[in-house]
């Protein structure tokens, strides 16, 4: 999968700017892979997923099992020096740690509205430990949105 034309995905949220959460499924690895490796990436949600700001729903940031606590602390200084606060859980599976296809464990970060989300994505790419996180920036062209007025688009195509 050197190179792909488009991809069409999911996410669990998508703001006006064609930023989004994804990972709520678990695989933001992958996705996020698959996402930069194309030459459009395509969001089809229903209109429950678009925010004026992302952050209602928690940040999955995965994580190596190795150092997790230091690196959890990383993030919430990260976190802290953007302004934001909330809680961070390992996120459970069956009353183990949470494992990804890769083998790392998430972490859920409730921080709430995220008022810079540029910010946040590059201070959590500096943190050793973090594998990736689900802040998809600059990888969607296009966001399909449906509800019960019909289809809309972000952006908004001109007519």
């Amino acid at each position: 999968m050197p190179e792909l034309d488009l991809t069409i995905d999911g996410a669990d949220e998508v703001d006006a700017e064609l930023r989004l959460i994804k990972g709520g499924g678990g695989a933001l690895l992958r996705e996020k892979i698959v996402a930069a490796a194309s030459r459009r990436m395509i969001v089809i949600a229903d209109e429950t997923k678009v925010v004026e700001t992302l952050g209602k729903y928690p940040l999955p940031i995965e994580v190596n099992p190795f150092g997790l606590a230091s690196t959890r602390l990383a993030i919430e200084r990260a976190a802290a020096e953007l302004g934001l606060k909330g809680d961070i859980v390992q996120r459970p599976q069956n009353g183990s740690p949470y494992r990804t296809d890769g083998g790392h464990f998430i972490l859920d970060a409730s921080f709430g509205l995220i008022p810079d989300a540029d910010a946040l994505a590059k201070a959590l790419n500096t943190i050793p430990g973090v594998v990736e996180h689900g802040l998809f920036i600059n990888l969607a062209s296009l966001a399909i949105i449906a509800g019960p007025a019909g289809l809309r688009t972000l952006p908004a195509q001109v007519k």
